[in-house]
């Protein structure tokens, strides 16, 4: 894929479908249709202030006047419950969009090309409504011709990229399986010597997917796309247990305030598992160096082999030019 087949491709600056809906329509038809959609609005309104006088009825014991006037304070209420309900729902919204985003970009082998011509034909020329519409369709965008960056900024950005995803893979997981130990009644005891263990395993999890695509195995998307759901989940439970105070403990609030006396300091496992992250983060990115090295061979091969047919046709008419000139 092109910068030309991404330019090429259909944004999203169509009609909406509601507006496409009622074009098809005649008049008679549309103001049917609008006089219904608001008569259904008037009902919602007074289904939703009736739910909330006979909720102050109820629940709150007040007499029938009282109620009236205290509708007001219930759509109070009401509005600031449904914002925070929405805050945490567009929260989860964007966790699974984020570590789905991820997830397509680990199983795609040209996910840094596309990546790259996202940002340079797109977001460069600050068009994000399509830049942002194209992320969130990632997977139906066209494979490009080669997995390899047009420009050498881009590769340097293809690695930063695989960094922050391992170290973002790295916290969350690493967390996740805390939990998960946690959970089962499973208590860590963690030193200096083997801190390095738990954030292996949590690294482990997303760069086997990355491993399958490598290997082009047939199950890659399949493993890969569970991914998110565990990361919903848990990240759901640890802000919940979070927000409710439980005795739960974070795992870098716990390597943050443990210590052994006569082993090591409070601290010490928080620099010892920064300093092992360094290293762990970078397992990843030295995966695609050598992807990249393979492919490079490949291609070399392939246009080596292309080069020589080349050259052995050529001789061949060469030859069969001399033969016509002898003759």
């Amino acid at each position: 894929m092109s910068s030309e087949d991404l330019t090429q491709d259909p944004a999203p600056v169509e009609e909406s479908d509601t507006k496409a809906l009622l074009r098809s329509m005649g008049p008679e038809q549309r103001r049917r249709i609008v006089k219904g959609a608001n008569a259904t609005l008037m009902v919602s309104l007074t289904i939703t202030l009736v739910w909330l006088f006979a909720y102050n009825l109820i629940v709150h014991h007040m007499n029938p006047l009282l109620a009236f006037f205290k509708i007001l304070d219930g759509i109070n209420e009401l509005v600031i419950g449904m914002l925070t309900v929405v805050v945490i729902g567009v929260g989860v919204i964007v966790i699974f969009t984020l570590t789905n985003l991820f997830t397509q970009t680990i199983t795609n082998l040209y996910s840094m090309r596309i990546m790259e011509d996202l940002v340079r034909d797109y977001a460069f020329k600050g068009r994000w409504r399509e830049f942002i519409y194209h992320l969130v369709h990632f997977s139906d965008l066209p494979q490009p011709v080669t997995p390899f960056p047009r420009h050498v900024s881009s590769a340097a950005m293809v690695f930063t990229y695989h960094y922050l995803i391992s170290w973002f893979y790295l916290v969350v997981f690493t967390e996740c399986l805390y939990f998960a130990a946690w959970s089962a009644g499973v208590y860590l005891d963690l030193f200096p010597e083997t801190i390095s263990i738990v954030p292996m395993f949590a690294i482990a999890v997303p760069f086997t997917a990355r491993l399958m695509a490598y290997m082009k195995y047939p199950y890659a998307e399949d493993y890969a796309s569970f991914i998110p759901g565990i990361l919903f989940v848990v990240v759901l439970l640890l802000a919940f247990v979070g927000m409710m105070g439980g005795n739960f403990q974070f795992f870098v609030e716990d390597i943050v305030k443990r210590e052994e006396v006569g082993f090591f300091d409070q601290g010490a496992l928080f620099w010892k598992f920064m300093k092992d992250g360094c290293l762990i983060a970078f397992y990843p990115v030295f995966g695609e160096v050598i992807f990249f090295y393979l492919q490079f061979q490949d291609l070399k091969k392939a246009d080596d082999e292309i080069e020589e047919e080349l050259l052995a046709v050529a001789a061949e008419d060469a030859d069969g030019a001399d033969s016509a000139g002898d003759g």
